[in-house]
């Protein structure tokens, strides 16, 4: 059998270095990133935050590619001073959109009034940075969102496209809902079917009955008829 040979992710693309680990920082790296599913890009966000924004970002919408800290905008603010900002996270959607994300506490972005801030920011950005500017909170999304979101990050580090297709196949032969441990029993690939269950869901191949965290309890139906 050929051994397979490691080959370490591309390095990441920030404008500038990431801070160290502090005691009031979290400090991530990934490689597990594959933009347009070619090779794994090394991502890197100083915040967990900013690590569920990409999460759960990239598991509800077709993400292409991701830059984190990309070059400053030179922008002029309310005062008419001129002012640099770099933006935490710029994505690339499948369809060629591209936005921006400035990622911060809801708490902290009320009391700076970062919303007004980022539309001077916004009408600086060239035309080929990006096509919008948001803000992102932790309000835009739930914690059960962000912990599937991580789930799933990892999961898709490895294909299994024979499990895969039997997941599919069940999912297709569903007529009432079942738990994901009940689907579990009947793929018969033990292990195996855990991580392609849960990528499914997000493929729309399996639909859940109710929100929430996804676990063996949950009920989940066909989504693809």
């Amino acid at each position: 059998m050929e051994k397979e040979i490691f080959v370490a992710p591309r390095a990441n693309r920030a404008s500038r270095n990431m801070p160290e680990r502090s005691r009031v920082r979290t400090f991530v790296e990934t490689g597990a990133f594959r933009p347009n599913g070619g090779e794994s890009q090394k991502v890197v966000f100083d915040s967990l935050r900013e690590f569920d924004t990409f999460t759960t970002t990239t598991a509800l919408y077709p993400v292409a590619d991701m830059v984190e800290q990309p070059s400053a905008i030179d922008y002029v603010d309310a005062d008419g001073r001129r002012r640099r900002k770099v933006i935490d996270q710029v994505y690339t959607l499948k369809d060629g959109t591209r936005i921006a994300a400035e990622i911060k506490p809801a708490e902290r972005a009320r009391a700076q009034n970062l919303e007004e801030k980022l539309g001077y920011v916004a009408a600086a950005m060239p035309d080929d940075f990006a096509d919008y500017l948001v803000l992102i909170t932790e309000e835009n999304y739930d914690q059960w969102e962000a912990l599937n979101a991580r789930r799933l990050f990892a999961y898709r580090r490895e294909d299994d496209p024979e499990a895969a297709a039997i997941i599919a196949e069940l999912a297709a032969e569903i007529d009432l809902p079942v738990t994901i441990r009940e689907l579990i029993l009947r793929a018969d690939i033990g292990g195996r079917a855990w991580p392609e269950i849960f990528k499914a869901i997000y493929a729309g191949v399996l639909r859940p009955i109710q929100d929430g965290v996804i676990d063996l309890d949950m009920l989940v139906e066909g989504g693809m008829q």
